[in-house]
């Protein structure tokens, strides 16, 4: 088979494409509310592990995160914070005044709620 036949054979055909585009869309507006609940359960059970891909971003945009980070800790870390309730709180902050802390395990602990707000972002 050469080059020219495969290209032929995997070419997109524009009404077909139409076509399932608007069946996809049709199919979206009618589950809607089963997609949306669908969402909030998955995030309910993944909050752990959307709040560890939230901050490993956020210390990657800030320049915190080493490339030997323990990212598989630090996302343990995470998923037990939200299993108990708990934030996960950097000791050195990302951006602190004085000195700023890496996105590393040795560098996040376990607060209640109440003590992560009331530290805000001091040492």
């Amino acid at each position: 088979m050469t080059a020219n036949t495969n290209k032929q054979r995997y070419q997109i055909d524009q009404s077909r494409k139409d076509e399932q585009a608007r069946f996809y869309a049709e199919w979206l507006a009618d589950h809607a509310d089963e997609l949306a609940e669908r969402n909030d359960e998955l995030a309910r059970a993944n909050q752990g592990k959307n709040a560890a891909y939230a901050a490993k971003h956020r210390a990657k945009s800030l320049g915190a995160l080493p490339s030997w980070a323990d990212l598989t800790g630090i996302e343990c870390l995470y998923e037990e914070a939200a299993a108990k309730g708990m934030h996960v709180d950097h000791v050195y902050p990302l951006r602190g005044k004085a000195v700023c802390g890496l996105h590393v395990l040795e560098n996040l602990c376990l607060l209640t709620p109440l003590e992560n707000l009331r530290k805000g972002n001091r040492m």
